[in-house]
C-alpha cells in the first residue's frame, strides 16, 4: 500500500504527467485488491443480518467447491471451502460457471454484495476463476438431524449431512427447491433449477451440503444424496475386493465410482449394464487395465446391490448441472 501511495503522489504532483480521472479511479480501486483467506472473507459477513460489511475490497481466495446450484440465467451459486472449515458463498456468471464443479480447487477474485437468495455472496469477477486440482477432498461432513435446522447458525458455511431424510415429492419440479422429511421435521433442500422432472432418490438418504438462511428459513444447499445403506454397500464391496481397484470418490486402478455413475446418469439401463460388466469383465471403457469377470465370485443379488450403490453417486453429477 505504501508503494501505491508513493506512485499516486508522484503522478498527481508531476507537472508534465496529468493522470486522467478514470485512470486515477482504476489505480485507487486496484489498491483495494486483497489476497485473503476464506476465514478473512467470512469476517466481513454480518451473521445477524446476512449482509456484507465491506463491499469495496476485491478479495482473492483459494478453496474447494462443495455445494452448488444453477439459478435463473445460468448463474451459479456455490460454496468454496477450506479443508475442514466453513466456506464462503460465491455467485458466478458467464464462462466461469462451468469451472465451478464440486471438488474442484479454484482460485478467484470478487467483491462482497447482495446475493439472489437474500444473503451476501462473493460476486466473482468474470474471467478470474482458475482451476487447480480436480476431485479434491475438502473434509468429512458433519452429520446432523432436522432439529438443528430450526437454527443452523452454528453450522453456517459448514459442510454437513442431513441424516435419514426422505423426499416428500416424487420428482424435482425445476423450482430449485424440494422438501425432505427427517427424524425431527422437514427441511427445504436447494438444488439446481436445471433439474426438472427428474425422479428423486427412492427411500431414505443422507443429504450432504451447506446450510443457508433464505427468507428467515434455514435450508440446505445440496451437494450429494447418498442412501442411508451406503455403509452396508461399502462393506459388501470390501467383502468382494472391489475396493482393491476402485474408490467411490477418486480414481485408483480403476475409475472412481462417482465417475462411472456420472457416465450413466441419464441411462435407464445403467444398473443392468453395470451388472453385466461385473459379471463378464472386459476392458477399453476406462483405460488399458481390464476389469476381471466376477460372475463366478459375486452372486447376482450382490452384483445388483453393488450396481445400485454405484449408480447412487450419479447425483454428484446431476446436482452440478
Amino acid at each position: 500500500m505504501a508503494e501505491v501511495r508513493r506512485m499516486l503522489t508522484t503522478l498527481l504532483w508531476s507537472s508534465n504527467r496529468r493522470l486522467p480521472l478514470l485512470l486515477l479511479t482504476a489505480v485507487l480501486l486496484s489498491a483495494r485488491v486483497s489476497a485473503a483467506s476464506i476465514e478473512d472473507v467470512r469476517k466481513q459477513l454480518d451473521p445477524a443480518t446476512g449482509k456484507a460489511k465491506d463491499t469495496a475490497t476485491a478479495f482473492g481466495i483459494n478453496g474447494i467447491v462443495s455445494a452448488r446450484a444453477t439459478l435463473d440465467g445460468g448463474k451459479v451459486l456455490a460454496f468454496v471451502q477450506p479443508v475442514g472449515a466453513a466456506g464462503v458463498p460465491i455467485l458466478v456468471t458467464g464462462a466461469d460457471a462451468a469451472k465451478i464443479v464440486p471438488r474442484n480447487e479454484v482460485t478467484l477474485t470478487g467483491t462482497l454484495g447482495d446475493g439472489p437468495l437474500g444473503f451476501a455472496v462473493l460476486l466473482v469477477k468474470e474471467g478470474s476463476v482458475t482451476v487447480g486440482q480436480t476431485n479434491k477432498a475438502f473434509g468429512a461432513a458433519e452429520p446432523r438431524g432436522a432439529e438443528l435446522f430450526k437454527d443452523a447458525s452454528s453450522l453456517d458455511g459448514r459442510y454437513v449431512s442431513l441424516t435419514n431424510a426422505s423426499f416428500l415429492s416424487p420428482k424435482l419440479d425445476g423450482s430449485g427447491k424440494i422438501k425432505v422429511k427427517a427424524d425431527a421435521g422437514e427441511v427445504t433442500v436447494l438444488v439446481s433449477k436445471a433439474l426438472k422432472d427428474r425422479d428423486v432418490p427412492a427411500g431414505a438418504v443422507n443429504v450432504f451440503g451447506v446450510p443457508v438462511k433464505v427468507n428467515g428459513e434455514w435450508c440446505l444447499l445440496a451437494a450429494r444424496f447418498l442412501s442411508v445403506n451406503n455403509r452396508n454397500a461399502q462393506n459388501l464391496a470390501t467383502k468382494h475386493t472391489c475396493l482393491t481397484c476402485h474408490n467411490p470418490d477418486v480414481k485408483a486402478v480403476g475409475p472412481a465410482y462417482r465417475d462411472v455413475a456420472a457416465r450413466y446418469k441419464d441411462d435407464p439401463d445403467a444398473v443392468k449394464k453395470m451388472c453385466d460388466q461385473m459379471e463378464k469383465g472386459g476392458g477399453g471403457r476406462w483405460g488399458p487395465v481390464p476389469m476381471p469377470a466376477l460372475g463366478a465370485k459375486v452372486p447376482p443379488a450382490d452384483r445388483e446391490q453393488l450396481a445400485q450403490w454405484i449408480y447412487g453417486y450419479r447425483w454428484d453429477a446431476l446436482l452440478a448441472e
